[in-house]
């Protein structure tokens, strides 16, 4: 998987496809989380949300791993533009399924559109292994795209989501072909939500889950 020829068009396509949906979506519970000292996100990509991250938490350390070298470049000019380059934010590039996070270090874990690229067996072995990192009273904040319980919502997030799938699979070679519930793995590792929210007639959410409450 390798997000590296996408990435210059990310912002664009983004853009086009969802408005400013999925950055609002990023986003919504940002005011809600309590204060940060340590921060891991996966998956970041261009860098909108890590931007708003700083503003919200200006004396956190953060820790970003990332797939694609292009989208760490295009972070680090995104936070220059927005006057924090002097942000304590540190750019991993690795990939999070062989990446080993220290244990126990950071106090908020940010998956945002992350999860939903990996297939159920990968997330089984994902999700706990990122739950390491969290310490005990850690907060994680989940936001990503599902399908509708029922009617027209639920038949129009599964065409949606079917061709975000078959589109992301030619450009990246994405190991995921459907969505996964990733819930259970986050409770089996001793978290729990604490509140969500939904956008797009419920396609996308965003989860605070937190530990240790």
């Amino acid at each position: 998987m390798s997000f590296d020829l996408l990435a210059p068009h990310y912002r664009w396509m983004e853009a086009l496809c969802a408005g400013g949906q999925l950055q609002r979506c990023r986003t919504a519970l940002l005011g809600s989380l309590p204060a940060s000292q340590r921060v891991l996100i996966f998956g970041e990509g261009n860098g909108r949300f890590l931007v708003e991250l700083c503003r919200r938490f200006p004396e956190a350390q953060v820790t970003v791993v990332e797939a694609s070298g292009v989208m760490i470049d295009l972070a680090r000019a995104r936070l220059s533009r927005a006057g924090l380059a002097d942000a304590q934010v540190k750019f991993i590039h690795a990939d999070a399924l062989t990446w080993q996070p220290p244990a126990a270090a950071y106090d908020l874990i940010v998956t945002c559109f992350f999860l939903d690229c990996f297939r159920e067996d990968q997330l089984q072995r994902l999700v706990p292994a990122i739950a390491t990192a969290a310490a005990a009273e850690a907060q994680w904040l989940y936001a990503d795209f599902q399908i509708a319980p029922a009617g027209l919502r639920r038949m129009c997030s599964r065409v949606i989501v079917g061709f975000l799938y078959a589109f992301f699979r030619w450009a990246t070679r994405l190991p995921a072909r459907e969505l996964v519930n990733a819930e259970p793995y986050l409770s089996a590792a001793g978290f729990a939500r604490q509140e969500r929210r939904e956008f797009v007639l419920g396609l996308l959410f965003c989860d605070w889950w937190s530990r240790g409450k």
